[in-house]
């Protein structure tokens, strides 16, 4: 339910650093963690306003007021049960906005755990959105040689997921997502630099 791109530019900063995969997936974890904690005090609170229901975000670790900031630049608060389960939250919901305050701020939670059971709940769907994020940036950045991008793709998808399978532990599929991400992201940060020195 909830959207990065805030965090996907700040991943995008610096495309020479090294470790961008995993440097990504910790600050996608970080804003996931960090929108969660409101989500649920949001949930808490309704129907009352965030602009007067302080003990739920306390209890997450949270200051309160950067809710009552979101509430006065007039954010939406449609209860989380009634939004659209399959799309990201409006830019404009009190969560969103609460959320990128705090983000800003450098809030952390007091629940900075993500549930990595035997389906990897929350683990895997970080992991999912790492690696789809950089296999997008490199479709995007090679869009003049699409062949390319995506043969390449789909040979590293390949070979990660033969690398996971040799692993042979239960986490295989993230393995092979993280396998994916890093990949993704080292191409993405060749071809972003190469493009920066040919201009």
């Amino acid at each position: 339910m909830f959207s990065y791109d805030a965090t996907f530019e700040n991943c995008k900063a610096n495309p020479d650093t090294g470790n961008l995969a995993a440097s990504c997936e910790g600050e996608i974890t970080g804003a996931y963690v960090l929108k969660r904690a409101v989500a649920w005090a949001a949930f808490k609170c309704f129907p009352e306003s965030f602009a007067t229901c302080a003990l739920p975000f306390e209890d997450e670790g949270l200051p309160a007021i950067a809710a009552r900031i979101a509430v006065d630049a007039g954010c939406d608060a449609t209860n989380v049960l009634d939004l659209p389960e399959d799309e990201p939250l409006p830019a404009d919901h009190c969560i969103s906005i609460a959320s990128d305050i705090m983000i800003d701020e450098g809030v952390v939670p007091l629940n900075t755990d993500v549930s990595c059971g035997i389906h990897w709940i929350e683990c895997g769907d970080i992991t999912l959105i790492n690696a789809s994020f950089w296999a997008d940036q490199v479709d995007r950045i090679t869009q003049n040689d699409p062949e390319f991008a995506n043969d390449l793709q789909t040979r590293n998808r390949e070979d990660c997921a033969q690398e996971a399978r040799e692993i042979g532990n239960r986490a295989v599929l993230r393995d092979g997502l993280i396998c994916e991400a890093e990949r993704s992201a080292a191409l993405w940060s060749d071809l972003t630099v190469q493009s920066s020195q040919d201009q």
